[in-house]
């Protein structure tokens, strides 16, 4: 049984490397999301490598286990920056900092004060839980965009962040539990962990990253494109086009009210103009897949009325039009950018899109073709010979 169990471990550290250094050459997907699941599949070999150790050699190797038992103080960190790309935050350099010392202190002190081994392990499992509760509160209050990227972006790089995320969570929540119950003397020793959880979750780990490089057709079917404007087959399921965005529901609801009086002139209007076309396009306001038009006269500081008038009257296009006209435009640029890789689903997601129909719909009527078609014409031009 230990002989089965050595092979599968040594198997497992094998991919596991070799799916991360394969992670850190491909070009396809979020080149950001690809560096960090390969720090975390190399971080995530310690573990394994130190378990290895322990049944090859008499005692293991002491840095291996100092390394691996301060992988606890890792698991926080690495949910914090998969929740951060998957919510679209941008990671800073002086945050990184701040979110991997306690690792490199833990490691530290492990490394000086070795008899501090409990103490470092109490901390660590508390320090996983402050991570995990602030986790699922940021989860609790990102429900409705979470949900829209399950169920509208499927088989993006987005949609596979949730399984990652969610993978981590529970392991840690395992970890806790197992921690605490060695330390009320409910359990022996971490064998659970060694020999069941860790094991378990090490290829779930690996079979995520696995299905990022390789992508089988079973799991990544390219989408088909249909001429008919009523229905488009994506992915192998038949969907309606969705009515339009509620923020499209409440301009109109605004139009449709009895006349009101123009609240801005024609200065007002360009100044207004002005500070808009920056938000667009320094902020990227237009990225945002759940923008509403209270959020963006929330942004301009202005009412949602003097927006559905600024947008109606002076710049003579709804909401839906001009976001969409931001949003499509970055599309078609990615799309043109023969290093960018990304799927057309990501594609949609990264533009701001809130639903794949839409974004069909959209890029149909506004260039006449199919995101797809519209990719494979420029792949063609670029084999002509010149």
């Amino acid at each position: 049984m230990f002989e089965f169990f050595k092979a599968l471990l040594l198997s497992t550290i094998i991919i596991t490397l070799w799916t991360a250094f394969i992670l850190l050459q491909d070009k396809r997907g979020l080149p950001q999301l690809n560096r960090w699941f390969a720090a975390f599949l190399f971080a995530l070999t310690t573990p394994q490598m130190d378990l290895y150790a322990a049944h090859i050699i008499p005692g293991g190797i002491l840095f291996l286990s100092l390394v691996a038992s301060s992988f606890l103080f890792l698991k926080g960190p690495f949910i914090w920056i998969f929740l951060s790309i998957l919510l679209r935050n941008e990671i800073k350099l002086p945050k990184l900092l701040i979110h991997f010392l306690p690792f490199l202190t833990a490691l530290l002190a492990l490394i000086f004060f070795q008899q501090q081994w409990t103490s470092v392990i109490l901390i660590g499992m508390f320090h996983m839980l402050i991570y995990l509760l602030v986790a699922l509160v940021v989860i609790v209050k990102k429900r409705p965009y979470i949900a829209k990227v399950w169920q509208d972006f499927q088989n993006t790089t987005y949609y596979w962040l949730i399984y990652v995320v969610s993978g981590l969570m529970f392991l840690v929540a395992t970890d806790f539990v197992v921690i605490s119950l060695v330390m009320l003397g409910a359990l022996k020793n971490y064998n659970l962990l060694d020999y069941g959880t860790f094991p378990i979750f090490s290829i779930y780990v690996l079979s995520i990253g696995v299905l990022s490089v390789y992508r089988p057709k079973f799991f990544f079917r390219k989408e088909i494109n249909r001429s008919n404007e009523n229905s488009l087959e994506i992915s192998g399921t038949k969907e309606l086009i969705p009515e339009q965005p509620r923020s499209v529901l409440n301009e109109q609801e605004l139009n449709n009210q009895k006349p009101r009086y123009l609240e801005l002139d024609e200065n007002l209007a360009q100044t207004l103009a002005q500070e808009l076309t920056r938000l667009m396009q320094d902020e990227q306001l237009y990225r945002q897949n759940d923008l509403s038009l209270p959020d963006l006269a929330q942004a301009l500081g202005i009412s949602v009325h003097q927006l559905s008038e600024l947008l109606n009257v002076h710049l003579d296009a709804n909401f839906y039009e001009f976001i969409n006209g931001y949003r499509l435009k970055l599309a078609c640029s990615l799309l043109e950018d023969p290093k960018c890789q990304l799927r057309v689903l990501d594609i949609a997601f990264e533009s701001g899109f809130n639903n794949k129909n839409s974004f069909y719909r959209v890029f149909k009527d506004g260039l006449g073709v199919t995101p797809n078609q519209y990719r494979e014409r420029l792949g063609q031009q670029e084999l002509k010979p010149i």
